[in-house]
Order: structure tokens, then sequence, then C-alpha cells
């Protein structure tokens, strides 16, 4: 090969992709290296640490800012949660919940059988106590005289006979000796009648299904499938942006970044760039070697 061929028209390309290749590998490198700042004779060497082990800090609280102001807003979270596929998983969960008998849906709210045969209990006992309270605030003596004297009174007016054997006030006391027997009569078994009929109520009730028992109600499936929508979506919206104004997003990126070695660090940034930074090498290479074949020209 003539050497002057070479020398003028192979040489400048080859040194200029080599200056290319080289110039941006080692700006590639001195992002990360060295890790520490270097000193000679006590005088700090330039360029010592690396661009990112140097910026460390700023780049945690810049990293933190971006992913919280543009990444993981509270708006692009809900956006998610409310999206079909997240949403309406949740939505027929909790219909074939409510499709379930009342029974099996309370062992699963209370988390367990036994636990919802103590809450029924409970409930049957309060209900017996707030019916019998009931009773007792009604004055039965009284109303009895009141409703049922007169419908005895309208009863008497029809006859003469008993217009003129009984007196009103013979009504009122006949009337005020029934109520005292009927409140002697509740109080003495009142409790066990009124508990047998709420044990074989609420033990119906629980082999109902809630939707069935809404349904008796006037709502329909459709109607309980938007309620539980709407619900679920407000919940969503309200407790995306509660939490995050208990957490600092930004300073929890930051912090982790920061608690990060530089080793880490570099090692997820190549994780993630390795691919971009082999092409800013080649792309010096290419770049010099452009270079280099212009100066053949010129």
């Amino acid at each position: 090969m003539d050497m002057d061929f070479f020398t003028n028209y192979l040489l400048p390309p080859l040194v200029g992709a080599v200056i290319g290749y080289f110039t941006n590998l080692i700006a590639v490198k001195m992002l990360f290296f060295p890790h520490e700042e270097k000193r000679i004779f006590g005088w700090h060497v330039p360029f010592t640490p690396g661009a990112i082990p140097k910026g460390k800090a700023r780049l945690a609280k810049s990293a933190g800012m971006i992913v919280q102001n543009e990444l993981f807003t509270g708006e692009d979270i809900s956006v998610r949660l409310l999206s079909d596929e997240v949403e309406n998983p949740i939505i027929d969960k909790a219909m074939s919940i409510l499709d379930e008998e009342i029974r099996d849906t309370g062992a699963i709210l209370t988390g367990s059988a036994e636990k919802y045969d103590k809450l029924e209990e409970s409930f049957i006992q309060l209900l017996n106590m707030k019916i019998l309270e009931a009773f007792k605030k009604m004055d039965l003596p009284e109303l009895v005289k009141d409703e049922g004297g007169q419908m005895i009174r309208q009863h008497i007016s029809e006859s003469r006979i008993l217009r003129t054997l009984v007196s009103d006030n013979l009504v009122d006391i006949a009337m005020i000796n029934v109520g005292r027997k009927m409140e002697e009569f509740i109080e003495l078994r009142g409790p066990e009648m009124i508990g047998e009929i709420t044990s074989e109520k609420i033990h119906d009730l629980g082999k109902r299904t809630p939707l069935y028992v809404l349904d008796l109600a006037g709502y329909d499936p459709e109607f309980v499938r938007n309620k539980i929508q709407a619900a679920y979506r407000e919940s969503v919206v309200n407790a995306v942006n509660s939490a995050l104004k208990r957490i600092n997003v930004s300073q929890v990126v930051e912090d982790k970044i920061n608690s990060m070695s530089v080793e880490e660090l570099e090692k997820g940034v190549l994780t993630v760039m390795k691919t971009e930074l082999n092409m800013i090498v080649s792309l010096g290479a290419l770049i010099g070697l452009v270079i280099g074949c212009i100066n053949i020209i010129v």
C-alpha cells in the first residue's frame, strides 16, 4: 500500500475515530470515577470525584422532586386505581359477597362463624331489650283505657240495654285493669315470647342474602352496584390524597438515593443506561471518523 495514501487518506479518519472514541469513553467514565475526591500534596485534583458522586445530593433532591411532581402524583395513582381492570374486580367481589347468605357474609366480616353467632345473639338481646323498653314507655293502662274504652263505648252506644247498665266510669276501670294485666303479662312472659319471635326472625333473615333484603327494600342490584362504585371511587380519591399528605414522596426518594453507596448508584444507572452510554462512546468514534474524513477533503 502506498504510504502516502495511508498517511493522507486513511490515517486521519482512523486517528479521529480513536480520539473520538476514547474522548467519549473518558467522559462517560468520569460520570462515576473517581468515587472520592483525590488530593496531591494537599491540593485538590480537578474533576474529582466524578460528576455523579460529586452531585449525588443534588441528584437525589432533583430525582425526589421529579418523582413526586411528575411520576407519583395523586391523580396518576387515582387513575390507575379507578381503571376498569382494577375497579371492576373489586366491585364484582363486593357484589358476590352481598349475594351470599347474610350469615356467611357476617362470618367473613367478623372473621369466623362463631364470632358472627355471638354478634347475632348480642343483637337479639339488644333488640329484645329495646322492644320491652318501648312497651314500658307506652303506659299500657292509660293507652288501653283511651283506645279500648273508645271502642267499647262505641259498641255500647249501639245497644240501649248496655247504655243503661254500663257507665263510662265502669268502662274506664275495666280498661285500666286490662291494661295493668297486660303490663304484668308482658313483664312476666314478654322476654320469653319476644325472644322467641326475634330469634326466629333474625335467624331466618340470616339465611337471606343482603341483595335479597335490599331488593325487598326497593334497591335493585344495579342500584346497589352503582352505590358501591361511587363509594369506592370517593374512598380511593380521599385515601390517596390523605396518604400522599402523610408521605413525603420527594423526601423518601431523596433519602433512599443518599443512603446508597456510589457503587450501588453506579450499578443502578448502568443497569438502565448501559446501552445508551455505549452508544455515546460509539457516537464519539463515528464523529471523529467523520471529522477525519472532512479534514481530508478540506
